[in-house]
């Protein structure tokens, strides 16, 4: 009994249905006697049918090299720009920050300024106390 066909498929007929499936491998005895009826010695035949083994297998273990290679490398890649980006935004707050000499003009600057207020602090001090003297002080308000 046949499986129905999926909904999106269309049917095939009966002889492609057999061409899609698996072909069979052939055995060492068939390759043998395939290269012996082209014209081949058994011994000769045997050294084809071993160096085609060989290149098919040379081929199967390139193609997954290959493809570990190629797995490898994109994996590497990602990693790359990633310690990429990164750098560029260690980069971005180092270049934002202040050098050495822009930092010690700063100190020098903010010293000096602290310097200057705290020369003139006491003067100001001394104003707001003779300001509050006479603003509190009764005798020295006019009554006019």
């Amino acid at each position: 009994m046949e499986k129905p066909p999926t909904p999106n498929s269309l049917p095939l007929p009966n002889d492609k249905r057999k061409n899609t499936q698996k072909k069979k491998v052939p055995s060492p005895q068939e390759l043998i006697s395939h290269y012996t009826t082209q014209g081949l010695d058994q011994e000769q035949a045997s050294i084809k049918v071993i160096e085609d083994l060989q290149n098919v297998l040379f081929r199967i273990i390139a193609s997954n090299n290959k493809n570990r290679k190629d797995k490898l490398m994109a994996e590497a890649s990602k990693k790359i720009d990633v310690v990429n980006s990164r750098v560029a935004i260690v980069d971005m707050k180092l270049d934002s920050k202040p050098g050495f000499l822009e930092t010690f003009g700063i100190g020098i600057a903010s010293g000096a300024a602290l310097n200057g207020i705290g020369s003139v602090w006491p003067l100001v001090v001394k104003g707001f106390g003779q300001i509050w003297r006479t603003a509190t002080d009764p005798s020295s308000s006019t009554n006019t």
